[in-house]
C-alpha cells in the first residue's frame, strides 16, 4: 500500500525526533481502522502524570454502572484538604458541593488535583489496577494520589507505556470495559481542553488527557479525523529542558504525525486530494 511508504517515512521522522529529545521520549501511533502502527520506545515505562486520570475516570464510571458510586451524589469539597494543582476547586468561594460527575469532569478538563483525589478515593487504587489487569494492561499502574511527595520519593509512581496508553484508548473505542462506560468516558475526554495535542491539532475532536510534572510530560488521545482517525501517545521523562520545551516537543511530534494522517485522510488510494 502507498500508505505504508508514508508510515515508514513518518516512523523515520519520529525516531529522529525522539533521539534528539534532551531526555527520554516514547511515541506510539496507530491507525484506528487499519493495521499500521509506529512504536518508538513504545514499551518503555514512563510516569503518566495526569494522563493516568483516563484510567481513574474509567474505573469510576465502571463503579457507577455497577451501582457502587452515584454520580449525582454531592461532595462537600471544603471537607477535603486543598492541594497544589487544584486551581478551580481552590478558587471557589463559600460552601461548595459538586456532584461526583462534575468532579470527574474537572479532573479531565482542567486536571484539578483535589477533584482527582476524590475520584481516586471513589474509584479505588487497587480496584483500578484490577480493572487494568483484567483488560490485559500489565505495566499501567495507579500507585498514588496526586501531589503525594512521599510516594514519589519512594518510587511509588503512576506509570504506563506509550503502547499501553494507545491500547487503553483502543479498548475504550471498542466498548471496553462496557459500552456504556466507554461511551461516557470518551464523551468526557472529548470535551475541549488546552493540552499539547489540542494545541497542535485545532478544529478536530480529540479524546485525550495531557499530563505534566517536573521533567515529565505526556499526552494521549484519539484524533477523530473523518476518514482516517488514529491513536497517539507521546511521553517523556528525565527531561533536561524546561517544562515548556517538553510540552513543545509533544506539540511538534503531534504536528508531524497529523501532517501525514491528514494527507491520508484527504486523498484517495492514489494520493490525489478528494
Amino acid at each position: 500500500m502507498t500508505n505504508d511508504i508514508l508510515w515508514n517515512t513518518l516512523s523515520q521522522k519520529l525516531d529522529l525526533m525522539a533521539r534528539s529529545f534532551p531526555g527520554v521520549a516514547g511515541i506510539a501511533v496507530q491507525s484506528l481502522n487499519e493495521t499500521q502502527a509506529i512504536s518508538i520506545n513504545g514499551d518503555e515505562v514512563f510516569p503518566t502524570a495526569s494522563t493516568i486520570k483516563i484510567h481513574v475516570l474509567t474505573q469510576l464510571l465502571s463503579k457507577a454502572e455497577s451501582g457502587l458510586v452515584n454520580l449525582e451524589d454531592a461532595i462537600d469539597i471544603r471537607s477535603h484538604k486543598m492541594i497544589q494543582g487544584s486551581l478551580i476547586t481552590s478558587s471557589l468561594e463559600g460552601p461548595i458541593s459538586l456532584s461526583v460527575l462534575n468532579l470527574a469532569i474537572l479532573m479531565i478538563l482542567v486536571s484539578d488535583n483535589l477533584a482527582t483525589n476524590i475520584c481516586i478515593d471513589l474509584a479505588g487504587i487497587s480496584e483500578t489496577n484490577t480493572m487494568l489487569r483484567r483488560l490485559g494492561l500489565s505495566k499501567t499502574t495507579l500507585s498514588r494520589k496526586m501531589q503525594d511527595r512521599a510516594s514519589i520519593e519512594e518510587n511509588r509512581e503512576n506509570i504506563s507505556t506509550p503502547n499501553e496508553c494507545v491500547r487503553f484508548l483502543e479498548l475504550l473505542n471498542q466498548g471496553e470495559p462496557s459500552a456504556t462506560v466507554s461511551e461516557q468516558c470518551l464523551s468526557i475526554l472529548s470535551k475541549p481542553k488546552t493540552g499539547p495535542l489540542n494545541r497542535a491539532i485545532p478544529n478536530v475532536i480529540i479524546s485525550n488527557k495531557p499530563g505534566t510534572m517536573n521533567r515529565v510530560a505526556c499526552d494521549a488521545g484519539i484524533v477523530h479525523l473523518k476518514n482516517y482517525p488514529y491513536y497517539i501517545a507521546v511521553m517523556t521523562k528525565f527531561g533536561m529542558c524546561s517544562g515548556l520545551e517538553q510540552t513543545q516537543f509533544i506539540i511538534e511530534v503531534a504536528k508531524v504525525v497529523h501532517e501525514t494522517m491528514t494527507a491520508i485522510d484527504q486523498t484517495n488510494d492514489f494520493g490525489l486530494s478528494i
